[in-house]
């Protein structure tokens, strides 16, 4: 059973935004930045819009793109960044969401040109 077999589209929308209100409030996604997507199905993927604060979004805001990141359905626009989420659910079928935020740990170390932790 994968994710979405028990979440349907609109449960999933409602789920974005949770997360991503949660992930502002703990400042892993500080202004516009970070975004987040999940698996509809096989074919499809709901994705945060870019330029939009994690903690106004709503659910209508969601966009859907293929497994090609070409957009079919939102009037925002995808996040520019969907290169990297269909990468990873290229790589890993069993991905059903992905994540990106900017904790503000790892941007300091990525400020300061540091590699590990």
């Amino acid at each position: 059973m994968t994710y979405q077999d028990h979440r349907s589209e609109d449960d999933l929308r409602r789920e974005l935004v949770r997360f991503g209100r949660w992930l502002y409030r703990l400042g892993f996604m500080p202004g516009t930045s970070g975004n987040l997507s999940v698996r509809l199905d096989e074919e499809r993927l709901l994705a945060t819009p870019t330029g939009a604060s994690k903690c106004l979004l709503r659910s209508a805001d969601m966009v859907i793109v293929d497994l090609e990141g070409h957009q079919i359905a939102g009037s925002r626009r995808v996040t520019s960044e969907i290169g990297m989420h269909l990468a990873i659910y290229a790589e890993r079928n069993d991905v059903e969401a992905v994540i990106h935020s900017h904790s503000p740990i790892a941007t300091a170390f990525a400020c300061a040109g540091q590699r590990h932790f």
